[in-house]
């Protein structure tokens, strides 16, 4: 079964690029000729997607009327977390829970990266996929353990997301925002923030897919080579501009 919905979290402040995005949503920062999230939603149309769930939060007017010439030929949702400033993306994630029946993509919203990594989770059964890369270091990583990686497909069992070195486990490699979740794991996910978290919380939805890791099977898809780069800081800012970029461009 194809994926035809798509949910992007887009309700962050971005307080760590704001010496480049200034107050604007990072998603609008534009790399190239496009802004990060219009090149994802180009990638969701081209890729045959027809649902888009878009949770906005910190300058989400802006954020809407920006993305209008991108989203008008999906069917498009645009939900308003108003306690974006004291969560996490699992909490923008939850603020779907009675408006999602159905497996879908999860995209977060600063990410700069090829068509192909869509490709990649797309042309794959498994329903609940984590894509991962290795190791890139761009700082700040969510570090994806769990089993070695099968030689014929490159996946393994995801068994602990952390922004923190685990001795206890294997790295196989750096999540990079780009997943698919089925409707179960989402529910499941759903049911965990709600009775383990109080507001306010930084809990995000990598660390509940993680905690229900013991639960819930789910795997990760390595693509040691990936071309790719969130863009979170300054840091990330000059990366994306003159590594990842100038790649994508000649790809």
């Amino acid at each position: 079964m194809s994926l035809k919905t798509a949910v992007i979290l887009a309700a962050g402040m971005g307080i760590r690029l704001s010496p480049i995005v200034g107050i604007h949503p990072k998603g609008l920062l534009q790399i190239g000729e496009l802004p990060l999230l219009g090149r994802s939603l180009n990638f969701l149309k081209k890729n045959g997607f027809e649902k888009i769930l878009i949770v906005v939060g910190h300058q989400s007017k802006e954020l809407e009327k920006e993305l209008e010439k991108y989203t008008n030929c999906f069917n498009t949702q645009f939900v308003f977390n108003e306690r974006y400033s004291e969560t996490g993306s699992m909490h923008s994630l939850f603020m779907l829970h009675e408006k999602l029946d159905e497996d879908f993509l999860l995209l977060e919203s600063d990410l700069l990266y090829g068509d192909d990594a869509l490709k990649y989770l797309l042309q794959t059964k498994e329903r609940d996929l984590l894509l991962i890369s290795g190791r890139t270091g761009s700082g700040d990583e969510v570090w994806i353990y769990g089993e070695e990686p099968k030689e014929n497909n490159n996946m393994g069992l995801v068994k602990k997301i952390s922004k923190q070195s685990r001795e206890d486990f294997l790295m196989c490699g750096e999540l990079t925002g780009l997943s698919k979740i089925s409707k179960e794991l989402f529910n499941k996910m759903c049911v965990h923030h709600k009775n383990n978290n109080q507001f306010p919380n930084n809990y995000h939805y990598e660390e509940c897919i993680s905690d229900l890791s013991n639960q819930h099977s789910v795997k990760y898809l390595l693509v040691d080579d990936l071309v790719w780069t969130e863009i979170d800081d300054p840091q990330h800012y000059e990366r994306a501009l003159n590594e990842i970029w100038p790649l994508l461009k000649n790809k």
